[in-house]
């Protein structure tokens, strides 16, 4: 487009996503002042229908939402592929987002903090949308801010890392191998994955049951827990998006020097999905498994599968009878 002969580039549109209509007026004027076009959304659910129609070249994205919270959109607007093009900022006043971010840290530009000034917003802006480097976060000096509580983490130990114990290891999973637990219930499993993950090895855990009471029963306290579920929350990845899924426990492994993942669920997954797909998603994982040398813990319910499927899983397995009281040699 051109004016008076002159070249005027397209204007950038910016979706503000926030509950607060005062936050929604004061952004929208700073994004407006800045030279970019303003959109708002009043919630989780006009965000989607937004960011889907208008394709923003950014989102600001409010994480506490009535509605559909923010990690809910972001994990909804990664599915859809609208971050492919889209980058997006969280508006939030949280001092520590925990794990709510595992699985979407590819898709987050970085924060801004509630409450924020106006040349703060606007620098971040430019930045953001003039692919320039962003302007770091600003860090609490309190040591309550989320960048701050990142550093501490990670100069303690990687960050999802569990505290270590001296005590040895009961298990000895081999790397690069695939373990299939056969079980009513995913006692055994959770019982060689928190002894990996108290051992200096980093783990991931995909789970059917709620994270805060698995959190409670094995003690876990850092290690990045996803809840298989239909309902809305925030590290939870729906079971009908098992692509997604995949993907990222194939980030996970290949970002890890040293890993173990967890899956328990599978029988969940195959409800929703038929066993063919999950089989095939197993497969890249173990795949990923293999090539990067870490390790999977399958938790599986033999009653639930017939002979055909059950033995396609145990292929290329290492196979643990979790009835078993004895505890098993499993490096070999």
């Amino acid at each position: 487009m051109s004016i008076n002969g002159l070249k005027v580039g397209k204007i950038k549109k910016v979706l503000i996503v926030d509950d607060n209509s005062a936050i929604l007026d004061i952004v929208s004027e700073l994004v407006s002042n800045a030279g970019y076009s303003p959109l708002t959304a009043s919630g989780g659910k006009e965000a989607l229908e937004k960011a889907s129609a208008e394709r923003p070249d950014l989102i600001l994205l409010d994480i506490n939402m009535p509605d559909i919270d923010g990690w809910t959109v972001l994990r909804k607007l990664k599915e859809e592929g609208i971050t492919d093009e889209t980058k997006v900022m969280m508006l939030t006043a949280t001092t520590d987002v925990g794990t709510d971010i595992f699985g979407l840290q590819d898709v987050v530009s970085g924060y801004i903090r509630k409450p924020f000034n106006n040349k703060e917003l606007s620098d971040r802006l430019r930045a953001m949308l003039e692919e320039e480097t962003p302007l770091p976060e600003k860090v609490s000096t309190d040591g309550k801010g989320v960048f701050s509580w990142l550093s501490r983490r990670r100069a303690a130990r990687p960050e999802g890392m569990e505290k270590a114990l001296r005590s040895a290891k009961k298990y000895e999973l081999r790397r690069g191998l695939s373990y299939l637990v056969e079980e009513q219930k995913a006692s055994r499993s959770f019982e060689i994955f928190v002894d990996q993950v108290t051992h200096n090895i980093q783990g991931l855990c995909i789970t059917r049951q709620y994270p805060a009471t698995v959190r409670q029963e094995w003690g876990l306290e850092e290690t990045p827990i996803i809840w298989l579920s239909n309902q809305l929350g925030k590290v939870y990845v729906n079971p009908t998006n098992i692509g997604i899924l995949g993907d990222t426990v194939i980030r996970f492994i290949e970002k890890s020097d040293d890993s173990v993942v967890m899956i328990d669920g599978i029988e969940f997954l195959i409800v929703n999905n038929g066993f063919d797909k999950v089989l095939k998603m197993i497969h890249r994982i173990t795949d990923a498994i293999m090539e990067y040398k870490s390790r999977l813990i399958l938790s599986v319910d033999p009653r639930a599968l017939d002979l055909r499927e059950l033995a396609l899983l145990e292929r290329n397995m290492e196979i643990i009878d979790g009835s078993v009281t004895t505890v098993p040699q499993l490096a070999r």
